[in-house]
């Protein structure tokens, strides 16, 4: 009868879920959606060091935020400045005079995990030196720093050749997990496909190359926070436990920050993200 047919149904659902997280990327980090900060909508290029970094671990703690769960605090762009004579990538030495080890540790010694950006392109997307043909030794040299998260854009790159994209994007998946050390990935690629698989192509989806991938371009207004709030609606079904649709990071309405919202509007979209069970990387 009728409770018969809920029973089944609830057990099919058991068993979606079940096998959806069975399918997800299994690299022990990402079981639940991202939560930090991450410094681009704050400060964009401009302030990215590690004094400012040090202030803004601090406030997370000041404001009851890692206790809550917000771990990761993320550089974005504008860190590196080139590569040094053996390749590998060199900050910058005015804004991180000690080095990037020494702002990880801090950040460490503080209970936070510590992320860090790159591209799959020649150049980030601020001019940088970006990873492409150096993802093994860029690997290598985040987990020698401590580096627990790392975000991969897609500038200055074959943006819509879906294979070539999977295969670069896959290039670095492997090189992190060749670390030894557990490193969440956010693919950045700015576009809903990256969610399915594509068994053309034997792609096996974006769980199984990334714990985030970003499904739609930058949120920078209000525009664009409902395109994306759109866009993700219909991609919950890949969303699971260590893999997650990325519908860009969350924008605050303090005074002074690069991008801004209306207060009511910062809020709608912290609601839409958490319901959606997006990351929630504050930069504000």
């Amino acid at each position: 009868g009728d409770m018969q047919r809920m029973k089944a149904s609830r057990c099919f659902v058991l068993f979606s879920i079940l096998l959806s997280a069975a399918v997800a990327l299994d690299n022990g980090v990402g079981r639940t959606p991202a939560m930090g900060y991450n410094t681009w909508n704050d400060f964009e290029c401009a302030g990215i060091n590690s004094s400012n970094i040090e202030k803004i671990t601090d406030r997370m703690i000041d404001l009851g935020l890692r206790d809550l769960g917000y771990k990761y605090i993320n550089i974005d762009d504008c860190w590196a400045t080139t590569r040094d004579s053996s390749g590998k990538l060199v900050p910058d030495p005015e804004a991180f005079p000690r080095g990037m080890k020494a702002v990880a540790s801090r950040v460490h010694s503080k209970g936070f995990k510590f992320g860090i950006y790159t591209d799959r392109g020649d150049k980030t997307c601020a001019g940088r030196p970006g990873s492409r043909g150096h993802e093994q030794q860029d690997a290598k040299t985040f987990a020698e720093w401590g580096v627990d998260y790392v975000k991969e854009d897609s500038c200055h790159a074959p943006e819509n050749d879906r294979s070539t994209a999977f295969k670069s994007y896959s290039l670095m998946h492997e090189a992190l997990n060749t670390t030894g050390r557990p490193i969440y990935f956010s693919l950045c690629g700015w576009h809903p496909w990256y969610a399915a698989p594509d068994v053309g192509l034997h792609y096996g989806g974006g769980s199984s190359i990334a714990n985030s991938w970003r499904i739609s371009p930058d949120v920078v207004n209000w525009k664009t926070l409902f395109l994306a709030a759109q866009i993700n609606a219909k991609l919950a079904a890949y969303a699971a436990p260590g893999g997650w649709n990325d519908p860009d990071m969350l924008i605050g309405s303090s005074p002074g920050s690069a991008f801004q919202l209306l207060p009511a509007q910062s809020r709608t979209q912290f609601s839409l993200w958490s319901i959606m069970a997006a990351p929630l990387l504050i930069g504000s």
